[in-house]
């Protein structure tokens, strides 16, 4: 129920990754979903703060990935 209210809410602040976002906003305490729901600056700052986490876990990825990639060698591996 929290979530169906909260949705749209910040659908309306990042439409791309409004249900990411809703996601991890519901996994916070219950009285703190209801003052964000509430109190639309304190929305707009968890929101925010969401989005970053998600950028830092992207370059994290994105990182290791490619030192992943980088590492890797073809030599022996090739068929002759």
């Amino acid at each position: 129920m929290l979530g169906e209210n909260l949705y749209p809410l910040v659908e309306q602040l990042d439409p791309d990754a409004a249900a990411k976002v809703t996601g991890m906003l519901l996994e916070m305490d219950q009285t703190e979903v209801l003052h964000l729901l509430e109190s639309p600056e304190a929305l707009k700052a968890k929101v925010a703060e969401a989005m970053e986490v998600l950028r830092t876990v992207a370059r994290q990825q994105a990182g290791g990935a490619a030192d992943h990639l980088a590492s890797l060698s073809l030599k022996g591996n090739l068929v002759s």
